[in-house]
């Protein structure tokens, strides 16, 4: 619920507060609770809402609704799409992605994000479209894997992991033809290669407990929806500590650096339980453990000559 305004706050205040909940709201806003939140009668909500409208531009305008019996608002543009590079539903899939990053930032940036998607919702109701050499901004890759379709999925998860709620996942895994239903917690939804993931873990039927930790592609969900359940455990502990993704158990490797990349390597972390051996010649031993043996193949390749794997440690699986 947002926020109730100070009753003593000045008429600009509240028309200043109303313009901002209208740009930066999901959807339409009931007149009562707007009353309430404002700490004004519903007459002066109507004289808020005409105030505005004055100072909006010809193509933006207030939508006048009613849901059941209660009055409804919502802010409008006849040119959403072209409006300063983003309509209003790319605007709520940034901040839907923001959610997603939140686990991995500082809360003053966040913050910050938080702030600028404001900015923007402000600018979206303008008619002025911010473009490059004519045309709107926009970055893709080549071979990309477009997540538009699956924004849904990817709310939906979120909220589960959020919450801790058990969902049903139908899963198209790679090479076959049909979906198979599991029963799951998610724990976190990471981005590797331009592909998003979910990590978590399978439960068995009727049981609120892990049964094995498990990661979905998530462009091969083919549907998702939560049971009403909820697990009680971190299922977001399959963010494995060893290189990479968790495809497979646990493997000791010993990665030998030159010199040129050493200090690369010696200031990141590559996994938990890692260690490094300085060699007489300035490079350096790395001793990582790896669940994703390809991934780590394809990273010390990406060193060219500078790196090698020189062979897996005594005990490895």
């Amino acid at each position: 619920m947002p926020r109730k305004l100070n009753q003593d706050a000045l008429p600009r205040d509240k028309v200043l507060v109303l313009y901002q909940r209208l740009t930066a709201s999901n959807g339409k806003l009931f007149q009562d609770d707007i009353a309430r939140d404002l700490g004004c009668s519903a007459q002066t909500v109507v004289r808020l809402i005409e105030t505005i409208e004055r100072h909006l531009g010809k193509d933006v305008f207030i939508e006048r609704g009613l849901d059941g019996r209660r009055r409804t608002y919502r802010l409008s543009s006849q040119t959403e799409a072209a409006t300063f590079g983003f309509s209003f539903e790319e605007l709520r899939a940034l901040a839907l992605y923001r959610d997603l990053a939140a686990p991995f930032l500082d809360k003053d940036v966040i913050e910050r994000i938080s702030r600028s998607l404001t900015a923007l919702a402000l600018h979206v109701g303008d008619s002025a479209t911010c473009t490059v050499s004519g045309a709107p901004l926009a970055f893709h890759s080549k071979g990309f894997i477009d997540y538009a379709s699956h924004a849904e999925t990817i709310a939906i998860l979120n909220q589960a992991i959020a919450k801790q709620q058990v969902c049903t996942v139908v899963y198209r895994a790679n090479g076959r033809q049909e979906a198979s239903p599991y029963r799951y917690a998610p724990g976190r939804i990471l981005a590797m290669n331009g592909t998003l993931y979910v990590l978590g873990y399978r439960m068995a039927d009727e049981s609120l407990l892990k049964e094995r930790p498990t990661m979905f592609s998530l462009h091969r969900i083919a549907e998702v929806s939560t049971t009403g359940e909820f697990f009680r455990f971190d299922a977001a502990d399959t963010a494995s500590k060893s290189f990479g993704l968790p495809w497979h158990a646990p493997k000791r490797v010993r990665v030998r650096v030159a010199f040129q990349a050493a200090d690369y390597v010696r200031d990141r972390v590559w996994s938990a339980d890692q260690e490094i051996e300085n060699q007489d010649d300035g490079g350096i031993i790395l001793h990582v453990t790896t669940t994703s043996e390809k991934e780590l193949q394809a990273w010390v390749l990406g060193f060219g000559e500078l790196a090698e794997i020189v062979k897996k440690d005594d005990g490895a699986s």
